[in-house]
């Protein structure tokens, strides 16, 4: 009976080892997803910031275009009511 508990004592040691090496996988898939977690999030954050100015640009470009719609309308009437050709 000893000599079956002494057989039985290293394999119960031995399933209750952690592997060291497991340890430094979990460690270094672990640090991993951290890195690509963080890289998704800056990216995410430029594309945010950069859609932001995109919108904020496409208004300015709106406005100025109205804006030059109007300065010509303007211009052409100046040149219209002054007959500023004929002359």
């Amino acid at each position: 009976m000893n000599t079956e508990n002494i057989n039985n004592t290293p394999n119960q040691a031995e399933s209750n080892v952690e592997d060291p090496t497991n340890d430094i996988s979990t460690q270094t898939n672990s640090q991993k997803d951290m890195r690509l977690l963080q890289e998704t999030k800056l990216l995410r954050d430029t594309l945010d910031l950069l859609w932001n100015k995109s919108l904020e640009q496409r208004k300015i470009c709106e406005d100025l275009q109205h804006e030059n719609e109007y300065l010509q309308d303007y211009i052409n009437n100046l040149m219209s009511s002054s007959n500023v050709l004929e002359k």
